[in-house]
């Protein structure tokens, strides 16, 4: 596939008010175009616009992967990677490369304490690999990015499900191309369910929604745009959900719960409903919280998840629910709306308590983790950490297994780096010298560092010993070298 095609992307003036909402579409052409950059014609616009007003579209739900075999403790998938097409703009195919040929790929659902194998065939055309991300793991098995999978060979992916129950996803994550692969559709949840939370009675089956939310360019043709950014990371002019732009849901008047994930590149959201009414933040990364947390905003850097419960029985039937992104420019401040239909009887609650503190064992060590940009001889540029890229070669730092530590990460850049660790979790201690939000006490895998600013962490490296990375999940500081390697020793 060609990311580096000439094409269109789009310039919207968006309009929202309590009644409607309007996209005002142009196209710009480079200079091999038709057209002058910044300017199209009146017949172009009217053939081109409609594809991208928000609210055309169903919500695409996507497909529940089913096993080739299962058992009481085991299941067994088969998944090819593999180019396809998707049905994104009307009238247009756009190529993709997915999880068995879909954008967004199959989503997995897996029980605690049940393990999952998926055999993964690699028929892409180029090397790939998978990673779990959130996902606790044995490290032969984890995606590192330099165990690649050739194209034409396959792998048999290993996943205990140890972990409480927690809203995971799975991309690849080959070293220096996880930004054109994420962006060409490599992406899919897995969510893991732990039967001892039943007793919560959170909502269930077709009331618990999972949302990827992205950002994406066009060409005319209708296939993704893509334009390196090493600065600021890829950023799009279209937000897509589950791979639509910004569709509709037909919501009832009940408990509904949301997972979101930010499986952009580089965009951040700032999520919030129409009318500034309160979402229940019940999980984050690593599962579900000690107790729900009552938001009207809720940011998100790439890769993290926020679980909430919508109470849609505070809207009348008819009522047109707009979530909107606060943080976005005006073509990309639109992510969904809901449209409440009916009434239905309830089986769901807000529960006031979900998980107990942890007991964690005392901190073993102490690491500072500067994050910067280095400008290099004959025009290379790379992002840092500790003062050094990434190699393979090099172990950064050897915790303990079975101990917690305290990581800070300092923010020397002028750019937001998201900050992820395979194979463990976290707990956030604080962020620029305050508490964290109480959303963001729960575990992590994922931090966002703001600019000039400093996050402190405390790690746990419980269940499995061996070599991981950690890295910025913004995919293009990733890629150009913003990563590091821990040998977590027994």
């Amino acid at each position: 596939m060609d990311w580096e095609r000439d094409g269109m992307t789009r310039r919207s003036a968006l309009y929202h008010s309590a009644g409607a909402l309007a996209l005002v579409c142009s196209f710009d052409f480079d200079k091999r175009g038709t057209a002058a950059r910044g300017k199209t014609s009146a017949n172009l616009r009217s053939q081109l616009a409609s594809p991208f007003e928000p609210f055309q579209r169903d919500l695409p739900i996507p497909a529940v992967a089913r096993p080739v075999r299962a058992t009481k403790k085991l299941e067994e998938y088969v998944f090819d990677m593999k180019p396809g097409t998707a049905d994104i703009l009307p009238g247009l195919q756009t190529p993709i490369l997915g999880y068995n040929g879909g954008f967004p790929g199959p989503t997995i659902k897996a029980r605690r304490g049940r393990e999952v194998q998926v055999l993964q065939r690699n028929q892409s055309g180029r090397s790939l690999n998978v990673h779990l991300h959130g996902g606790v793991t044995l490290p032969q098995f984890d995606g590192h990015p330099h165990d690649a999978i050739p194209t034409g060979e396959e792998r048999l992916y290993k996943y205990p499900n140890v972990a409480h129950s927690s809203t995971l996803w799975y991309h690849d994550h080959a070293h220096g191309e996880t930004a054109q692969t994420l962006f060409a559709g490599l992406a899919g949840f897995y969510l893991l369910d732990d039967p001892d939370d039943n007793h919560l009675d959170l909502p269930q089956g077709d009331y618990d929604v999972p949302l990827m939310i992205t950002d994406r360019s066009f060409n005319k043709d209708g296939s993704f745009r893509y334009r390196l950014d090493l600065d600021r990371g890829f950023r799009g002019d279209t937000i897509l959900v589950n791979g639509a732009v910004a569709p509709r849901m037909k919501v009832e008047r009940r408990l509904y719960r949301l997972r979101f994930l930010n499986a952009s590149n580089a965009r951040a959201y700032v999520l919030k409903l129409g009318n500034g009414r309160d979402m229940i933040q019940i999980g984050s990364d690593g599962g579900l919280l000690p107790a729900p947390v009552r938001r009207k905003e809720i940011p998100m850097e790439p890769a993290e998840r926020v679980d909430v419960i919508v109470d849609f029985r505070q809207f009348g039937v008819g009522s047109k629910v707009i979530l909107h992104n606060q943080g976005g420019e005006p073509s990309t401040s639109a992510v969904m709306r809901f449209d409440v239909v009916r009434g239905s009887a309830e089986e769901a609650r807000i529960p006031k308590l979900m998980r107990e503190e942890e007991e964690l064992p005392e901190v073993n060590a102490e690491r500072s983790w500067p994050l910067t940009f280095q400008g290099l001889a004959g025009g290379a540029s790379v992002w840092q950490i500790g003062g050094g890229g990434f190699s393979e070669m090099r172990i950064d730092c050897r915790p303990r297994q079975g101990s917690t530590e305290l990581w800070t990460w300092r923010n020397l850049s002028n750019r937001t780096h998201p900050m992820h660790m395979h194979g463990y979790h976290f707990k956030i201690v604080s962020m620029n010298g305050k508490a964290p939000h109480p959303g963001d006490r729960g575990w992590k895998d994922t931090v966002a560092v703001y600019p000039n600013e400093t996050v402190v962490v405390r790690p746990y490296f419980d269940h499995y010993a061996g070599l991981y990375v950690f890295h910025c999940h913004a995919a293009e500081h990733g890629d150009m070298s913003m990563m590091g390697q821990m040998e977590v020793v027994a």
